[in-house]
């Protein structure tokens, strides 16, 4: 097997974005909930391990499902790579290699929910989900708002039980501080589903911009997380005082405010779209989707350092 074709199925964009993005934010929360004494280092570093290699076997997984989609989509003009559309690598070796990948999740999983029997939960809803978007059978990639069962919920499990695996405890602030960042991480989810608005339509891919395309979904999240964040700013003030909470809400403010003005224009292209103004929403939307990308990943960021400092 092509080591590249190993790469490419990452998606490392989408996977810092998500898994990688989310596992940062829970650190530094676990950092500034102990106070820098984190109680169990080894295992959550495996808890990332695992949660990454999650959402990479989606990837593949997905690629199997959405094959016969994938082919006829315009993968070149939205900067995208299908190691098996491009034939590098057969559906069996695919199969091969997710169930080698998820072999390794299992084994970390065994390990974390010994040590800690609750962990059973988020590790079965993990799998549960993973297996279930991308099974022919399921298939929650083909329904309407997986970015509300799927997108908000695992990157705010993966904020919450990183933290309190590394820190011991269980707080509503990360719970919050990790459902104001799946929203931002989210946006970028979304803006993809609009640019294949064309191609999933034609194929019965009835993604929430499928089912609703007049909705301007791209623009609502955001602004949806942003009032989320103002509700965990307001939590902080009492936890750490006004000054620090603004040094939160002000630069968070900021990104929610810049992402819905993003997600617009990703609306906006699809109206134009329905319109008969424009020919397909796919270039615009690709670019806008991956600024939106790398404005979540320096959000995820953000908040790691944020809350690390706050802990020293």
């Amino acid at each position: 097997m092509d080591p590249r074709t190993i790469i490419d199925f990452a998606r490392i964009r989408p996977l810092a974005g998500w898994s990688i993005s989310a596992s940062t934010v829970g650190v530094g929360l676990a950092l500034y909930l102990s106070n820098w004494h984190l109680i169990a280092l080894v295992p959550m570093l495996l808890g990332i391990i695992a949660v990454i290699i999650i959402q990479y076997v989606a990837h593949p997984l997905n690629d199997i499902l959405d094959l016969d989609l994938d082919r006829k989509a315009a993968i070149t003009e939205t900067m995208r790579i299908k190691p098996i559309v491009d034939g590098r690598i057969t559906v069996n070796e695919t199969k091969a290699l997710s169930a080698v990948l998820l072999l390794v999740v299992l084994a970390i999983f065994a390990y974390l929910i010994y040590a800690q029997p609750l962990l059973i939960f988020p590790a079965a809803y993990g799998l549960g989900i993973m297996l279930g978007y991308s099974d022919k059978r399921i298939r929650l990639a083909y329904r309407p708002f997986a970015e509300v069962y799927i997108g908000i919920p695992v990157n705010t499990i993966t904020v919450t039980i990183i933290a309190y695996i590394g820190s011991g405890v269980l707080s509503p602030l990360a719970i919050l501080v990790g459902v104001a960042f799946s929203f931002s991480a989210s946006t970028f989810f979304l803006s993809m589903m609009s640019m294949d608005y064309p191609n999933d339509r034609l194929n019965d891919k009835r993604t929430t911009i499928v089912t609703f395309p007049r909705v301007h979904w791209c623009t609502y999240y955001p602004l949806i997380g942003l009032g989320v964040m103002l509700i965990s700013s307001a939590l902080l003030v009492g936890l750490i005082g006004l000054l620090p909470a603004l040094v939160y809400a002000v630069p968070s403010s900021l990104v929610f405010v810049v992402l819905a003005w993003y997600g617009w224009r990703v609306d906006h292209l699809r109206d134009e779209y329905l319109e008969g103004k424009l020919p397909n929403p796919e270039g615009g939307s690709g670019h806008i989707r991956l600024r939106q990308l790398y404005l979540s990943i320096a959000y995820a960021g953000f908040l790691a350092v944020f809350f690390a400092v706050l802990g020293v």
